[in-house]
């Protein structure tokens, strides 16, 4: 069991080297929709294959379209969504903003989907724990992206405002959390959460495709990057790291719950953000820890535990 409860800080390690390795890969292919397009292809690839090996058929009956509402088929839209603005997000305001902003979105919008029951998700109300935790979220969220600090030295040191990306990136988080309910509804339709998964992401690759079509993006613009990964061959990691998420919550929900799922992720996901802005890794840029990020991302991190533990 306590190897089980240890799997989920790799799995959110591996959210926060996504970003930072698709934010890279953008870099060689001039586009965040080719980054995309790659990272949901080869995750999508991943998934077929995982889904072929449990013995589950990846085609759907016709059925399944004409009896379930539409809304099911969105969470591949919305992954690409969000992943693309993670993508814009990461090289103008770093590992820590871009994963902690989505995040607090997501909180909000999980709050709202159970105080309403959307997308076919059973109804919890708001209790007085649970708004407390989201309090403590929205504080965290406050101190660990330095919105106090650059109040506060505003006038001796001014900087570019960064409030639209700041409410871009809580916006999709709020497309995540979305995701995260339709794909859960249609891995019960399906009787499978990694069907679903695997459903979504291929939704998303052709979606992206098409994108590129009309955009008229030619995929030889990917040529600098096959080039490049024979040097850096993590460049082709994030689809596979997304991927891998998306089965291992579908593994380790029914064994050690969702709630340590999600906690155990957000610690693995903040603690290696943190690491990824101290020392640049996957070649990013430097953004050094300081102590009131530190106390932000604890912070929000007791947040997120009261609402799902209490």
């Amino acid at each position: 069991m306590i190897i089980l409860a240890l799997i989920p800080i790799l799995m959110g390690s591996g959210l926060a080297m996504q970003t930072a390795v698709n934010s890279k890969l953008r870099q060689y292919v001039g586009s965040p929709y080719l980054a995309s397009t790659v990272s949901f292809t080869i995750g999508a690839l991943f998934l077929v294959i995982l889904t072929l090996a449990t013995g589950v058929n990846p085609l759907v009956a016709w059925s399944t379209f004409t009896q379930n509402p539409w809304w099911i088929w969105l969470g591949g839209l919305l992954g690409v969504l969000g992943m693309t603005v993670n993508l814009l997000l990461f090289p103008k305001l770093g590992s820590i903003q871009t994963a902690v902003l989505p995040l607090f979105g997501q909180i909000i919008m999980g709050v709202l989907i159970d105080q309403w029951g959307l997308f076919g998700s059973p109804k919890s109300g708001l209790t007085v724990v649970k708004a407390i935790g989201v309090l403590l979220v929205a504080v965290g969220m406050v101190v660990a992206t330095g919105m106090v600090t650059r109040q506060s030295t505003a006038k001796s040191q001014p900087k570019q405002s960064h409030l639209f990306l700041q409410l871009l990136g809580i916006g999709s988080g709020f497309l995540m959390a979305s995701q995260t309910a339709i794909n859960g509804h249609l891995g019960v339709v399906l009787g499978s959460s990694v069907h679903a998964a695997m459903i979504s992401f291929t939704v998303g690759a052709v979606l992206l495709f098409i994108l590129l079509a009309g955009l008229h993006l030619p995929l030889t613009q990917w040529t600098p990057a096959f080039k490049a990964g024979t040097h850096y061959w993590w460049l082709w990691i994030g689809g596979f790291l997304g991927a891998l998420y998306v089965f291992g919550s579908a593994w380790l929900v029914p064994q050690i719950g969702t709630g340590q799922v999600v906690v155990i992720a957000l610690f693995g996901q903040l603690f290696f953000s943190a690491l990824i802005d101290q020392f640049g890794l996957f070649e990013s840029l430097t953004n050094r820890v300081v102590l009131t990020r530190i106390i932000g991302l604890v912070t929000m991190f007791v947040g997120v535990a009261g609402i799902h533990f209490l």
